[in-house]
C-alpha cells in the first residue's frame, strides 16, 4: 500500500504543477521536487457552534508537516461545492506557533463571512484551511488532491466542519407544534402536536403517532427524547410506542436536534414494526 501511495502521489504532484502538498516519504523518484506542507489534525476541541452566542467558538488543534509553516488562513466555504475556492471567504489568518497550534473561529466571525445570509441552527458550515509556508507558498484543497484526505496515514486537517446549534431549554421547547414533515405519514403537514417537558430533566415527549386516526390505539405512549443541554443534540433510545390497532408492537429510536432558540425540532426516526425496520423517517416540527 505504501508503494502504491508513493507512486500515486508522485504522479498527482506532477499534474498539479509541482505545488501540491505531499509528505517527504512519498516523493518516490522525484526527490528534486520542492517539499510542500500541510497540517495534521491533533485534536478536535469543539465543532458545535452556539448559534445564539457571538463569542462562542469552534476549534481544532493542528500540527505542521513538511515545509515550516508561518501561518494558516481560515476560510468559510460557501456554495454547493465546498472545495471550489471561488466560494471561499477569508475569516482570519492565525500565526503558526509551537509544535501544535489551535485554530479557533467564533460565531461572530462565521456570521460576518456568511453575511448577508444568517447562521441557521442545524446547518453545517465547512471551514477550509490554507497553509502559508515561511517561504511564502500556499497549500490548501485548492491545489492539493482532495483524495489524499481519504488516506488515514496523512491525517490532514485542510478542512473541518462547524455545526450551528443552540442550548436546550425544556420549558421553552414545550408547547404546540405544527408538523412540517412526517415521512412515516401518521401525521399530515400542518397537523398540530403537543410536545411536553419531561418526564426527566433535559427530556421532551410527544406521541410519535396519534392516538386516533391512522395509528388508532388505546395503548400508545409518548416517545421520550433525550436532549443535550449544551448543543440541543437529540437522542431517542429504543422504546415501545404502542400498537397500530390490534397490530404488532411498534418501537422507535433515532437522533436529531431540538433548537429551543428557534422552536424547531428535527428528528430522523427508525420505526420497527412487524419485524421490519423502516429507517430514517424524517419528523420535523415547528413551534407555533
Amino acid at each position: 500500500m505504501k508503494k502504491f501511495i508513493s507512486i500515486l502521489s508522485g504522479l498527482a504532484l506532477i499534474g498539479f504543477g509541482l505545488n501540491s502538498c505531499k509528505k517527504d516519504n512519498i516523493n518516490g523518484d522525484y526527490a528534486d521536487l520542492p517539499i510542500g506542507s500541510y497540517i495534521t489534525l491533533e485534536k478536535v476541541n469543539n465543532t458545535n457552534l452556539n448559534f445564539s452566542d457571538p463569542a462562542a467558538t469552534v476549534s481544532i488543534d493542528v500540527a505542521e508537516y513538511g515545509s515550516p509553516v508561518a501561518s494558516v488562513n481560515i476560510y468559510l466555504a460557501t456554495g454547493s461545492n465546498t472545495f471550489d475556492p471561488a466560494g471561499w471567504k477569508l475569516i482570519k489568518n492565525i500565526p503558526y506557533s509551537g509544535s501544535v497550534t489551535t485554530l479557533t473561529v467564533t460565531t461572530a466571525e462565521i456570521a460576518a463571512a456568511l453575511a448577508p445570509d444568517p447562521i441557521e441552527p442545524g446547518n453545517q458550515y465547512t471551514l477550509q484551511n490554507e497553509v502559508v509556508t515561511k517561504d511564502g507558498r500556499k497549500f490548501s484543497n485548492a491545489n492539493t488532491p482532495t483524495t489524499f484526505q481519504s488516506f488515514p496515514a496523512y491525517n490532514m486537517a485542510l478542512n473541518w466542519d462547524a455545526t450551528a446549534v443552540c442550548a436546550f431549554d425544556a420549558t421553552a421547547s414545550a408547547g404546540t407544534y405544527k408538523v412540517v414533515t412526517d415521512s412515516w405519514v401518521d401525521y399530515n403537514p400542518g397537523d398540530l402536536i403537543t410536545v411536553t417537558a419531561g418526564p426527566g430533566a433535559n427530556q421532551l415527549s410527544f406521541l410519535t403517532y396519534p392516538s386516533t386516526g391512522i395509528g388508532e390505539s388505546t395503548d400508545n405512549v409518548p416517545t421520550v427524547v433525550d436532549v443535550d443541554p449544551i448543543t440541543g443534540a437529540a437522542t431517542i433510545a429504543n422504546q415501545t410506542t404502542g400498537h397500530y390497532g390490534s397490530g404488532a408492537e411498534t418501537q422507535v429510536e433515532g437522533s436529531g436536534f431540538v433548537f429551543s432558540c428557534t422552536g424547531g425540532i428535527s428528528l430522523s426516526i427508525d420505526v420497527f414494526y412487524a419485524g421490519d425496520k423502516y429507517a430514517a423517517q424524517d419528523f420535523v416540527l415547528q413551534k407555533q
